[in-house]
């Protein structure tokens, strides 16, 4: 299959390309080191061309040049300096290795054309430039195209051009009648330079092309214009923050990053040591945007694992993959965007989890502190000049690839200012408090551990009886089935009673018995009211992580709880070391604390080991009997509502914690 990255017309080499996307800037540096052109010319203005490369002189750092017609705009039309655009490329190798450079386009005013949907460019891999180019010509709008063609006869660029400074002209253009102006000027200028260039390496939109060669293969319906672009009454280049990326960019912004990281490892300097054709080629290959959806994916687990101490196994990594594939395969792309990739984060593992691909997804470290240039704000909507005013912008080049909608994740919210959540913290750290929502859950699930280790005794005290007088409680269908062919009985089940209930249980997930103590804090809290546990535990120290305003995160060690509270002693402090001088450890002492303050003949504890067998004397010894049941037989998603809580610094903070606290 055919791989040129070009197509030929006589003595130009197109790439028609789709704006702001990686391949077709691919494209362009493959196309530029086949061919060699003598002249790059792109498809934008020559009346921007100085603010142009004065934004690519700035690159990496982000820049958007807007301009309009009036010098106190409120629509503006704007140029994003892309890094992933074929066409800023093109421009930027033709400052690198200082070739000519022609800005071709017609500059006409109020160009604002629909937004056309346009199939995902990844395929252009296989298929090919110009096979790809031809399967999708039929895609643009037929009604706009059969449009285009009857009209591109009838309209005389030189009768615009003679009264462009009609007011109430270009009230009688629409968007198909400029782009036809566009195209005619844009073959005139090509048609000029056929005869003075052995090369011509053109850059310009898909949608364009077709029409520009219908010009060039019929000159005489070019008309001989000589003009210069007047200038705009207003052109301004704005920096564009890194935190306002993904706006500008319609690519990921993780996928420009790495896309710079890619072409300053294989700069002017190093290209010039590739020996052969074949080598460089295969250089320009290796940079595959199906690679940095792995990354981003692979990186955010791991930050996730960091913060959260929740492992990501391969199986849901496998899920995860899959899940984003099929989601993009839905909306008929090969490879997912920003919302395929946070929805399927989210509905695998969690919000959390999506807020790390989202973090991850969307930054662009680049970021321009000088203050030389403005900044404009970036929003879903458009943009906020330096002034705060609202400013509606339209892109030069209108063409989207399905739009991202808003991902249902958790809102996330942002310190007003630097140290905002600390200084709260700081005021009532000393007074810390729970939050009642998640206590609700806690204590529900607390009540599920305790049913199932009642069942789990109940299991164990089932004897399986040949059957003689009455059904028991129940007929044994496995044991019955098992012996049915030689013995011909029936075997009931004998259910004995269990004569107690558990009212206090441990949950040991890290003993921390190492030489750096992992979870340092110790404290003992007292319920609120009859529908709480006491609980005791050790844990992170509050205040590591926040959250919020005087919202801390925490990760438990291991907890103690029992219920019906009956105000224990505090578990922890110096005055009850007397009563704990023959354990070893936080766990061991959460253990002995639950056989010193039951008052249920059953205590549950769940460890990656049961405990020593002093413990099993000491709590008959009291009367009491200790249910071990393995950590590894509960699902590590069902531990997390006991494993990671938090702490607010007061009871004020109760008010506010659900903007900042997200139960699953």
């Amino acid at each position: 299959m055919d791989k040129t990255p070009y197509i030929k017309y006589k003595n130009i080499f197109i790439i028609p390309t789709f704006h702001s996307r990686l391949e077709f800037t691919k494209l362009v540096r493959k196309a530029f080191f086949m061919v060699f052109p003598d002249v790059i010319c792109v498809e934008l203005p020559d009346n921007i061309r100085n603010e142009v490369i004065e934004g690519i002189n700035r690159l990496p750092f982000l820049s958007l040049i807007a301009y309009a017609d009036t010098l106190n705009p409120t629509k503006l039309n704007f140029v994003p300096i892309d890094p992933g655009d074929s066409i800023i490329e093109a421009i930027r190798i033709g400052l690198e290795y200082d070739f000519p450079i022609e800005f071709i386009d017609f500059s006409v005013k109020d160009y604002a054309p629909p937004n056309f949907k346009l199939p995902d460019d990844y395929s252009i891999n296989d298929l090919g430039l110009e096979l790809f180019y031809n399967k999708i010509s039929d895609h643009f709008n037929e009604e706009y195209r059969e449009e285009k063609n009857l009209l591109r006869d009838e309209i005389n660029l030189e009768d615009y051009l003679a009264n462009q400074t009609q007011e109430s002209l270009d009230k009688e253009y629409n968007f198909i009648e400029k782009d036809i102006l566009r195209e005619k000027y844009m073959a005139s200028h090509l048609l000029k330079m056929i005869s003075l260039y052995n090369r011509i390496l053109f850059i310009v939109g898909m949608a364009h092309w077709e029409n520009i060669r219908y010009y060039l293969e019929h000159p005489e319906k070019i008309e001989d214009v000589e003009f210069n672009l007047i200038p705009h009454e207003f052109v301004k280049l704005y920096n564009i923050k890194s935190s306002d990326a993904r706006f500008l960019l319609k690519e990921l912004p993780y996928d420009t990053y790495k896309w710079i990281k890619f072409r300053k490892k294989y700069s002017k300097t190093q290209l010039e040591r590739i020996e052969t054709p074949e080598e460089l080629y295969s250089i320009l290959n290796t940079y595959q945007k199906i690679d940095n959806i792995r990354k981003i994916l692979l990186k955010s687990k791991y930050l996730y694992e960091e913060e959260f101490k929740e492992f990501v196994d391969m199986h849901k990594l496998k899920t995860l993959f899959q899940y984003s594939r099929n989601l993009s395969l839905t909306k008929r792309r090969l490879l997912p965007n920003l919302t395929h990739l946070l929805i399927s984060s989210k509905n695998v593992v969690d919000d959390d989890y999506a807020w790390k691909v989202l973090e991850k997804a969307i930054k662009y470290p680049f970021n321009d502190e000088s203050g030389k240039y403005e900044t404009m704000k970036l929003s879903m909507e458009g943009g906020y000049d330096p002034n705060g005013r609202y400013i509606r912008l339209r892109r030069h080049h209108p063409y989207y690839y399905g739009k991202e909608r808003e991902v249902p994740l958790n809102k996330k919210y942002k310190e007003d200012y630097e140290g905002q959540w600390r200084d709260e913290w700081e005021k009532g750290k000393y007074i810390t408090v729970s939050w009642p929502p998640e206590d609700i859950i806690e204590e529900d699930y607390f009540a599920y551990l305790r049913k199932k280790a009642i069942k789990n005794l109940k299991n164990l005290r089932v004897k399986i009886e040949e059957f003689k007088s009455t059904l028991m409680d129940g007929i044994a269908i496995k044991e019955t089935i098992r012996n049915w062919a030689l013995k011909k009985k029936i075997y009931v089940r004998n259910e004995q009673q269990i004569q107690g209930k558990i009212d206090s249980l441990v949950v040991i997930f890290d003993e921390d018995n190492g030489e750096v103590e992992k979870y340092p804090n110790k404290i003992t809290w007292w319920a609120e009211h009859d529908k709480e546990s006491d609980m005791a535990f050790y844990s992170t120290n509050p205040g590591d992580y926040l959250i919020g305003p005087g919202i801390s995160h925490v990760e438990i060690g291991g907890v103690l709880s029992i219920f019906p509270p009956r105000q224990i002693d505090d578990v922890f402090k110096s005055y009850s070391d007397y009563n704990f001088r023959d354990v070893k450890g936080k766990a061991e002492r959460l253990l002995k604390a639950a056989i010193l303050y039951s008052k249920e003949r059953y205590i549950l504890f769940i460890a990656e080991k049961p405990p020593r067998k002093y413990f099993y004397s000491l709590a008959e010894v009291k009367h009491r009997e200790i249910v071990y049941i393995p950590l590894d037989q509960f699902s590590p998603d069902s531990f997390k509502t006991i494993k990671h809580i938090h702490m607010l610094a007061g009871r004020d903070k109760r008010k506010i914690a659900h903007h900042y606290i997200f139960l699953k």
